[in-house]
């Protein structure tokens, strides 16, 4: 069973992100924002992904 395993795109990594960002921003009562492991997690990989793509794009290579 070779299943090959499909990572999400970057805008949908994107939309999660946002999705996720404006419901914990969404209580304007709330002074701190508080962000479970898998959720930062979600943020970092998206962060990371732009910085691949963009140093892809530049033609940089590590």
């Amino acid at each position: 069973m070779d299943q090959e395993i499909q990572m999400p795109s970057a805008r949908m990594v994107a939309e999660a992100m946002a999705t996720l960002l404006a419901g914990k921003l969404a209580d304007q009562a709330a002074s701190e924002i508080v962000l479970s492991r898998e959720e930062a997690a979600l943020c970092l990989g998206l962060a990371e992904g732009i910085a691949e793509s963009l140093a892809h794009e530049a033609g940089e290579t590590d």
